[in-house]
């Protein structure tokens, strides 16, 4: 704090510093207006404005000494300076007692090496605030300097041959000057130009300071023209010093703080504009007088410059035009197309369609990404970023060149197969859906997501690109409610019409018992005995025939019908469950619950009460929750799952594997089995079996070292039963044990089951079903 307190004080020391020489120059300035020409002062007009220049190249060399930024600018600016303040002190020195300097003389030798100087700081400064030059601004720095050349040409060059003469040495000294003015003043209108749109308040206080000298220079110069008068005397005496102290204070002036909101302004083409105004009156002016070779050169070079910059410009537009389409059609963060391109490849589609006879079809996916919201929440955005980043090549090489994968934005994406089918179509979500269930390496973290994908075609379901969107949006949201990876969009159940037909029978088919159950077979795979069931729910509509629950549960769902729809499930299975035990069948029966059963405060009671109402005890009942359900109301789910517990009844997370339930969570759940997901499963016998074997195998121990009771669902085959049954798992279930039945006719008998092997069949105890 006190170092801070210092450098304030500091600070303002030296601006009331500058603020006292600029008073003193107005002072100065006031009594060259009371004295005029006729009354010079060898102490006043030499020696005092001397030292006053030496104490602004002083000051300005302090600032390269004492701050780092910027240092190499105010050094080098301080010591340009500081010659031009040697050259007036030598000036003085040789005009004491009225004598006149010759010329060439070390006065000369000082001011000449001002020029340099100044030319390398501004070009540092200049290099300091533009990174990057881009052409358009270099031609345009290119055209304002040769422009402004080439008047100063015109009117100054004629002049000085005029007025130098004598030897080589004096005629060479007097043209440096006017070159050197010339290449100064080119120098502030490039700049200035090339520095347009930026934090230009330093820059414009240098380039005053040095327009000041060049034109004061000038005027010194031409003395016959302008030192005649009192105006051109007064001018001459005041230039110099009041550049020195408006240099020297360029370098101390900080510049204003950049607001990051604010896009940066594109520099204009006035002052370049200008300076090839100017060639062309150079030129004009030509046609009509004698005007120098050089002059006319320079005006030449400016237009020239012109053209090139126009073509550039041209080119320019043509390149940034390209690049605006490209970056308006596409997602920046997956490089995907987005939403603008995808309409408007629908929209040429549908209108192609309507115009020509020939008849293309077209086959659209909607995906939108499951759990990516949990991905975000536990791991933060810029990690759901580089997930969507890896998205886009894996969608993109499970299509045909042809095919377009498009992301609508968030974690919604859309494939358009262009004259694709159905078979075509579910072939390329299977794809997807294989690809997207390796895992994302994402910096030190492993990630699985799963994704839900509706398929609609055209103009099958659709006749325009809105219609078509939606079906397939339908037709995805009833994958995802029922836990499939896809679904192809049926007007029968996802039309608006057909769809409150649908729900209207669906409430009729609840009042009369049109919804059925059938039982899968659990068996336990070291005993060989059939120890459970699963319920699953059918509707035998009248219309329909059966329908699955994939189909009308979605339905019920949003209708809020899981509610009677629950009762009416538990009911009778509890009620079949207890037919079966008082058959002698010890038998558990497991039961699929839903959300919105977790959502009612009633549903724990319910349950309680069916248990009593059948006579069955709680541990035969198994409540199967889908993990995605736990993971959605978490919260709420642990709740309702210690509730259960706490009066016996078995709860069985469903489906585990493929959602993203973490090993705390798992731990903080009062559940009694897991179920695999039938993905890992299937995988047993892929071509990536090895890697599913030791998923699998780790999901066991785990389970069994939580306690937890392991279910694998979805054996197809033999080999994969014995398997599962080597690597300790407790339950299997599958078609490959028996396909779900009605209750009537489920009897498995060990000695005719296709999973029973015939040395076993002997050996084995009978277990009856039905």
């Amino acid at each position: 704090m006190g170092r801070w307190r210092e450098h304030c004080r500091a600070e303002r020391a030296l601006w009331a510093a500058y603020a006292l020489m600029a008073l003193l120059l107005v002072g100065y300035l006031a009594s060259l207006i009371v004295r005029g020409p006729s009354r010079s002062s060898e102490l006043l007009d030499g020696w005092s404005v001397d030292g006053f220049e030496m104490i602004a190249a002083a000051l300005c060399i302090v600032r390269g000494f004492t701050r780092r930024p910027g240092r190499a600018v105010a050094l080098t600016l301080g010591f340009g300076l500081f010659m031009w303040a040697s050259g007036d002190i030598a000036m003085t020195v040789e005009s004491l007692g009225g004598a006149t300097p010759s010329t060439p003389s070390l006065a000369d030798v000082f001011y000449l090496g001002f020029y340099p100087l100044t030319y390398v700081a501004a070009v540092i400064f200049m290099r300091g605030e533009v990174r990057r030059l881009a052409t358009p601004s270099w031609l345009d720095g290119a055209v304002a300097s040769v422009g402004t050349a080439s008047v100063c040409a015109a009117f100054a060059f004629e002049r000085v041959l005029r007025l130098t003469g004598g030897t080589s040495a004096a005629t060479a000294t007097n043209l440096a000057y006017p070159v050197g003015d010339v290449l100064l003043l080119s120098l502030v209108v490039g700049g200035s130009t090339v520095m347009a749109g930026r934090r230009k308040a330093p820059w414009l206080l240098m380039a005053a300071g040095m327009a000041i000298n060049a034109v004061g220079d000038s005027a010194s110069l031409f003395g016959t023209s302008f030192g005649a008068s009192r105006l051109g005397f007064i001018f001459d005496a005041i230039a110099w010093p009041t550049s020195m102290l408006v240099l020297s204070m360029s370098v101390w002036l900080r510049p204003g703080p950049a607001n990051p909101q604010t896009l940066r302004k594109p520099a204009l083409f006035v002052i370049p504009g200008l300076s090839a105004a100017c060639a062309l009156v150079v030129l004009f002016v030509g046609n009509l007088h004698a005007t120098s070779r050089l002059a006319l050169g320079l005006a030449t070079a400016a237009l020239l410059l012109v053209g090139i910059r126009l073509v550039v410009s041209v080119r320019g537009m043509r390149s940034l035009s390209a690049e605006r389409h490209h970056q308006s059609v596409t997602d920046e963060l997956t490089g995907l197309g987005n939403r603008r391109y995808l309409f408007t490849v629908l929209d040429a589609f549908f209108a192609d369609y309507d115009a020509t006879a020939a008849r293309r079809s077209l086959a659209f996916l909607f995906l939108d990404l499951n759990h990516f919201k949990e991905i975000n929440d536990t791991f933060g955005h810029p990690v759901g970023d580089k997930l969507l980043k890896q998205l886009g090549p894996r969608l993109s090489a499970c299509l045909r060149e042809a095919d377009l994968p498009i992301r609508l934005g968030g974690d919604e994406f859309v494939v358009v197969l262009m004259d694709g089918d159905a078979e075509y179509a579910t072939a390329v979500a299977q794809r997807l859906t294989d690809r997207l269930a390796e895992p994302f390496v994402l910096d030190t973290v492993r990630v699985h997501v799963s994704a839900s994908i509706g398929i609609a075609l055209a103009p099958t379901d659709a006749t325009d690109a809105a219609g078509l969107l939606w079906c397939a949006d339908v037709a995805m949201y009833r994958a995802k409610l029922a836990g499939t990876p896809f679904a192809i969009y049926q007007p029968d159940l996802d039309k608006s019409g057909n769809r409150l037909l649908l729900l209207d029978e669906l409430r009729t088919a609840i009042d009369e018992r049109q919804l059925v159950l059938h039982y899968q077979p659990q068996l336990d795979l070291r005993t060989r005995r059939i120890v459970a069931v699963e319920s699953l729910l059918r509707w035998a509509h009248p219309r329909l025939g059966i329908v699955s629950p994939l189909e009308f549960l979605p339905l019920a769902e949003e209708a809020g019908l899981m509610g009677r729809i629950t009762t009416l499930v538990l009911t009778g299975a509890l009620a079949q469950c207890a037919a079966w035990r008082n058959a002698g069948n010890p038998l558990s029966v497991s039961v699929n619950i839903s959300p919105a059963n977790l959502l009612d405060p009633r549903f724990t009671e319910l349950v309680r009460d069916l248990l009593e109402s059948h006579q069955v005890p709680a541990e035969a009942l198994v409540l199967e929750i889908t993990e995605t359900t736990v993971i959605s109301h978490f919260d709420r789910s642990r709740r309702v799952i210690q509730e259960l517990w706490d009066q016996g009844i078995v709860v069985s997370i469903d489906d585990f594997g493929a959602g993203f339930t973490s090993l705390a969570h798992l731990s903080s759940l009062a559940v009694k089995e897991l179920k695999l997901d039938r993905i890992f499963i299937a995988a047993l016998t892929g071509d990536d079996s090895g890697r599913a074997l030791d998923l699998v195998r780790a999901t066991i121990n785990l389970g069994h070292a939580l306690g937890l009771r392991i279910v694998a669902e979805g054996i197809e085959d033999h080999a994969t039963l014995e398997l599962l049954s080597d690597l300790g798992c407790d339950l299997g279930q599958g078609n490959f044990i028996s396909q779900p039945k009605p209750a009537h006719r489920l009897t498995l008998i060990p000695e005719q089951a296709s999973w029973q092997l015939p040395e076993q069949a002997g050996s084995q105890p009978r277990a009856r079903v039905g």
